[in-house]
């Protein structure tokens, strides 16, 4: 077990730039345009008319919102952190798929693994390392910024509105804010616990291809569908691809209710309703159980070549 947290640290040091760096620099572009937006609401409003309510900067907006509708503040203010902070979640998809893309591949084509092989650490230790990594911590990294970001746009929001004389503790939502982080992370591990299979196919590949591992990722899977297409006049395998990319989400949720009271239903919709509808879903789902059969026999074989990699 301390093997294998030492090749996953080594696995963050060696990504950092696409694990911390970038997620860091999205959070921190997205931290400073609230703050510019928030410091000109003003001005904004102006040219929008609205300076005839009595709105002259955020404060005042605050203020009519939290009178309005006192009890779905706390729940449009823990919906507003998130949109403000979505902008760190851009890159995530990315950062995924070329971590695992260039995982087995770098390692050879620099000729490292003639290093890593003399260290005593076993092949498919190795391989769930690079596998682990990228689909678990990097998310889970990812959330830690958004989180920060969340809390700083917080804090800055408090200052301002402490000389804007607007409400300081409503903008402190905690019960809601920490339950939407743990929603947020459910759901999206379930989103890679279905992307499983097309994971485990990228990293086979890295440890497959010899050069231009991104064509051959993307290549053969693109074919087969264009052949099946023009032969069986099927869709298939561009159907199964669909739904472990995401689509299953669509028979997942395909009962939840589309009217919502407020932002309160909403919020409590997508971090209650939708985590378990989304886990009864899919343990139920034959796709989702052959899915990780699929992903295992990618891994098989992703650590049968690393074991003959020279």
């Amino acid at each position: 077990m301390n093997t294998f947290v030492a090749l996953v640290k080594r696995e963050v040091l060696d990504g950092k730039n696409g694990y911390i760096r970038v997620p860091v620099i999205l959070a921190g572009l997205t931290v400073l345009l609230v703050i510019c937006s928030s410091l000109g609401f003003g001005n904004m409003l102006y040219f929008d008319g609205m300076e005839h309510e009595g709105i002259e900067n955020l404060a005042d907006a605050m203020n009519k919102a939290a009178a309005r509708e006192p009890d779905e503040f706390p729940a449009a203010i823990t919906i507003g952190y998130w949109m403000m902070s979505v902008l760190a979640w851009v890159a995530l998809p990315f950062v995924i798929f070329f971590s695992l893309l260039g995982a087995l591949y770098e390692e050879r084509r620099d000729r490292s693994i003639l290093f890593w092989k003399s260290m005593p650490v076993s092949d498919w230790q190795e391989v769930l390392a690079k596998f682990f990594t990228p689909i678990v911590v990097a998310p889970i990294a990812f959330l830690g910024v958004a989180i920060v970001a969340q809390l700083v746009i917080a804090v800055f929001l408090s200052i301002l509105m402490v000389f804007q004389g607007g409400p300081v503790l409503d903008l402190w939502p905690v019960g809601l804010m920490i339950t939407s982080w743990f929603g947020v992370l459910s759901h999206f591990l379930i989103s890679m616990i279905w992307a499983l299979p097309l994971l485990a196919w990228v990293l086979f590949v890295s440890a497959y291809a010899s050069r231009m591992p991104f064509l051959w990722a993307i290549l053969p899977p693109f074919v087969v569908m264009i052949v099946e297409e023009l032969f069986l006049d099927s869709h298939v395998i561009a159907s199964w691809v669909g739904t472990h990319m995401g689509g299953w989400q669509d028979g997942a949720f395909r009962d939840m209710p589309n009217d919502f009271d407020g932002p309160r239903d909403l919020l409590m919709a997508l971090v209650n309703g939708l985590q378990w509808q989304g886990l009864s879903y899919s343990f139920a789902n034959p796709q989702f159980w052959l899915g990780i059969v699929i992903a295992g026999g990618f891994l098989w074989g992703a650590v049968e070549l690393r074991k003959r990699a020279i």
